[in-house]
């Protein structure tokens, strides 16, 4: 089975820029690149129920082809937000079953 990449999403991805004066590591990113994904998931958020809490955490599931190569840190612009992707993604390309050739990338945004 193939499935129709007819969405598209804008990824990034992380490049070191080397180290600040304390050691840290300096983030940098390639240029975007337009990739065409399957789809996604319907954002969901979170944000405690604490009086004069303003921040909201939206996680994101979204489905691509493995060739995204999507990694830690790295970032997508999806519907015109910034989202980081959060770990590696899940593939189940290697189960001897079923290969969909699509990974699902897990994504979060925080506001506020």
């Amino acid at each position: 089975m193939t499935f129709s990449l007819t969405r598209s999403v804008e990824h990034a991805a992380y490049v070191a820029a080397g180290e600040d004066e304390l050691g840290n590591e300096i983030a940098s990113y390639a240029l975007p690149v337009t990739v065409r994904v399957f789809g996604w998931e319907p954002p969901r958020s979170d944000e405690p129920a604490l009086a004069g809490h303003d921040r909201v955490v939206v996680d994101l599931k979204l489905y691509a082809p493995q060739s995204m190569g999507a990694k830690p840190a790295d970032y997508v612009m999806v519907g015109g937000k910034r989202f980081e992707v959060i770990g590696w993604p899940e593939d189940p390309n290697d189960n001897g079953i079923w290969s969909p050739g699509l990974v699902s990338v897990n994504l979060r945004r925080i506001e506020g």
